[in-house]
């Protein structure tokens, strides 16, 4: 019995390994292709970026212009939310403004937490019954939207609606205070490091 249960673990241990190996390229080509997509949704201005650079405290990117110049970074920054662990890319010009936020991975309560990914439909039912595409294209999630333009010492969750600060997500503050957190600290964390170095 017990060299059967052997036999048995080790087939599906190789059979795991064979997988892996196989499907590890094409993860990697979309992990990458994802990674790109977020960097031109966090730096619309930019037409090119660099790989990822080494910092003291924490890795970025530079995204550039058409001549070449630096106009912004972009970063990464980890929080936990309600039921799972956020990844955020943030985007940041050279004057410490957030030109905007992706985020990368999250698995929060679907209907709650999952407000900080979902964008508002704009197809109307008619639309969706002739099975036509939108008129307008989706926009962005308003959750997200709200960091744009905003500093570091602006990166506040309240409840209720707010110009200033981050408003939070209905029935799910723990979740807008976890984005707002992998924000603001990655944030913080960028700008010593760019204080240091200059």
């Amino acid at each position: 019995m017990g060299l059967t249960l052997a036999v048995i673990c080790l087939v599906a241990a190789a059979a795991l390994a064979v997988t892996y190996r196989m499907t590890r390229p094409t993860i990697e080509a979309r992990t990458r292709a994802d990674r790109v997509e977020a960097l031109r949704v966090v730096l619309p201005e930019a037409v090119s970026f660099s790989d990822p650079i080494e910092g003291e405290e924490i890795n970025y990117y530079q995204g550039r212009d058409g001549e070449g110049r630096v106009i912004g970074y972009a970063l990464i920054g980890e929080a936990r939310g309600y039921s799972s662990d956020i990844s955020v890319m943030v985007g940041v010009d050279p004057s410490g403004k957030i030109s905007g936020i992706e985020i990368l991975s999250q698995q929060e309560t679907p209907g709650l937490g999952t407000l900080a990914v979902e964008v508002p439909a704009t197809r109307t039912f008619w639309e969706a019954l002739l099975g036509r595409e939108p008129a307008e294209p989706p926009g962005r999630p308003p959750f997200q939207e709200q960091f744009a333009g905003k500093t570091v010492d602006r990166l506040e969750v309240v409840t209720g609606e707010t110009e200033t600060r981050i408003e939070a997500l209905t029935g799910a503050t723990i979740t807008s205070r976890a984005v707002t957190e992998a924000v603001r600290e990655s944030l913080k964390t960028f700008l010593e490091q760019q204080n240091k170095n200059n």
